[in-house]
This record gives C-alpha cells, structure tokens and sequence, in this order.
C-alpha cells in the first residue's frame, strides 16, 4: 500500500527523536558534552607538540634553552598532563 498524504501520520517519527534528542541535551546541559570533546583535543594537541619537540635537532632545542633530557622527561609524560 502506498502512503499519500491522507494516510501518513501527522508527525514524522525520526523528526521527533531528534527534536526528543537535542531537548534533552538542553534540559541535561551540552557543557559536560563540551567539557569532555575539550579534553580529548587539548590532549591531542599536547601529545602531538610533544612528538615535534621530540623531532627537533639538539641545535635548535639550545637555541630555545631546552635539554635534550628536559625533551625526554616531557615527552614521557601522558598527554593528559599538562
């Protein structure tokens, strides 16, 4: 049986299971949401500086006043900690 517009319901279901979707996150709060994306990418950043740190020759880690064994104790570090 085809549907026409005399036999379609009056409300699409998947139009309201994610208007369901985003009140709810409204009402719960994004911010934890955020808060957690935001973590993850800034300890991606960190970890991804670390690994080009760890790139550099030992000229240019004096030219920035850094050791190579102060490069090793940052690069050891889990990229949750900052």
């Amino acid at each position: 049986m085809r549907t026409t517009e005399a036999t379609r319901p009056s409300g699409s279901s998947s139009f309201t299971a994610v208007l369901k979707v985003i009140a709810r996150a409204f009402a719960v709060g994004i911010r934890p949401v955020w808060f957690v994306l935001e973590l993850g990418l800034n300890g991606y950043e960190r970890w991804r500086q670390r690994q080009a740190l760890m790139r550099l020759d030992d000229h240019l880690l004096k030219d920035i006043g850094v050791s190579r064994a102060d490069v090793d104790a940052e690069v050891r570090k889990p990229f949750w900690q900052g």
